[in-house]
């Protein structure tokens, strides 16, 4: 599996008087590779065209994926939207909103500058030797159970969480904390403890990381003074979730009958996706696709799932939404806009709960806090990264719209299923270093 910021097989030396001024065309320079922004493009759009590897998932601005940390350059002020204080003060940026009007070098985020702001749902023990919080991170928190996490309070000793939920379960995390004398220690946490409380954390890391350093700035730059970069990215990322596929639900063939054989599932479909593609934390999940698709493909996997008929010839959600970082709040946001307009087209209550039981079955084949791969069978596809084809015949750069001859060498995105010519991602048609 790729590391979250993964160094790009393609990636060519380029010293650093090399990168542009900036005088025309802004660029951005990441992974020792230099790519110029056109006019209509993002950081995060010229660095896939130029075929330089990096991270992302809703493209929206929402996952936090494609975070980066800006070393030089002016940060353009919509790419920090969303982001903490503690992040814009040190220059940080979404690469899938930074339009940039000068040149940019950007790198990986710094560990010492990963705190998460974390939102409090339940706390149980209280009194007892070992607290145990339910909380929600407000960005993709890659873990693994048994990591720690700093809770950040300012003080001499912070105390630390000890993470016991599992990375595939759910949204919402899970960590205990130890109260060796009955009481907590962080004032906050004493009497009655607000729902909704914001607190920061630091990590996660290994247990023995933590223990080493009173300070997460000492902790975190011993960490990479030790070890080699990907080690880190292994530490912060965690382990992929593994479980499998979810089977079907039991079918409902009477609500398809109810719904006049699916013409009302049809209107239904039309008018909700029609606010999907105009609302601001849906629509980046749709980019690429037409929304006669979106519908076409929603009603035949509706009409299977609730007549049991084989129509459907799409996969399963967890293949088709697996490089989509989706929280529990945004599946909740959806699924409150999917009510709505089933109230609005006439359904009764009982109606909607046996709509809405078919696609909460898919909840945990949905949410969660990083992408995972492909499967069918045994075999995984690849999360990220980039492939050389020769064309068995002529078609198009998805970047600049020229004509791609056959027999033409182009870079292919295993993912998106996007081309690049050999104008838009130079590093085509000559060797390159691996690594």
């Amino acid at each position: 599996m790729s590391a979250v910021f993964p160094v790009s097989p393609l990636s060519e030396s380029v010293p650093e008087s090399d990168v542009p001024s900036g005088k025309h065309l802004p660029h951005v320079r990441f992974l020792d590779r230099t790519v110029e922004v056109r006019p209509d493009e993002t950081a995060l759009d010229a660095l896939l065209r130029g075929g330089v590897d990096v991270a992302f998932s809703c493209r929206g601005g929402v996952c936090h994926a494609c975070l980066m940390h800006c070393r030089e350059g002016t940060v353009p002020g919509d790419a920090q939207r969303g982001l903490s204080d503690h992040l814009k003060e040190r220059k940080y940026l979404l690469a899938c909103q930074c339009r940039p009007t000068s040149t940019l070098v950007l790198e990986r985020p710094l560990p010492r500058d990963l705190r998460t702001t974390c939102v409090l749902t339940q706390v149980e023990g209280q009194g007892s030797p070992v607290l145990k919080l339910h909380f929600e991170p407000m960005r993709t928190l890659l873990y693994r159970t048994g990591q720690h996490l700093r809770l950040l309070t300012g003080g001499p000793d912070e105390p630390v969480l000890r993470l016991t939920s599992r990375p595939d379960d759910e949204w919402v995390l899970e960590a205990e904390l130890d109260c060796p004398t009955g009481e907590p220690p962080v004032a906050w946490l004493r009497g009655d403890v607000p729902f909704g409380h914001e607190f920061e954390v630091w990590g996660p890391v290994e247990p023995d990381v933590v223990a080493g350093a009173t300070d997460p700035c000492v902790a975190s730059c011993h960490q990479v003074a030790g070890e080699p970069a990907g080690d880190v990215a292994a530490v912060t990322q965690g382990e992929r979730p593994v479980h499998t596929e979810l089977d079907a639900p039991r079918p409902d063939p009477g609500l398809w009958r109810e719904l006049d054989e699916g013409r009302t599932v049809r209107r239904v479909l039309e008018d909700f996706y029609a606010q999907v593609y105009a609302d601001d934390r849906l629509a980046s999940f749709f980019e690429g696709v037409t929304m006669e698709r979106a519908i076409g493909k929603q009603y035949s996997f509706l009409q299977e799932m609730l007549t049991g008929e084989k129509v459907y010839f799409g996969e399963r959600p967890r293949n088709s939404h697996h490089w989509m970082v989706i929280s529990d709040e945004l599946l909740n946001y959806r699924q409150a806009l999917m009510v709505a307009t089933l109230e609005k087209h006439g359904l009764s209550p009982e109606q909607i709960a046996r709509w809405t039981r078919v696609e909460e079955h898919w909840r945990r084949d949905l949410v969660k806090s990083a992408p995972w791969p492909r499967k069918i069978g045994e075999f995984e596809f690849p999360l990220h990264g980039f492939a050389k084809e020769v064309l068995s015949e002529g078609s198009m750069c998805d970047h600049c719209g020229s004509e791609v001859p056959s027999g033409t060498e182009v870079l292919y995105h295993l993912r998106l299923g996007t081309i690049s010519c050999a104008a838009c991602a130079p590093a085509v048609g000559r060797d390159t270093a691996q690594g």
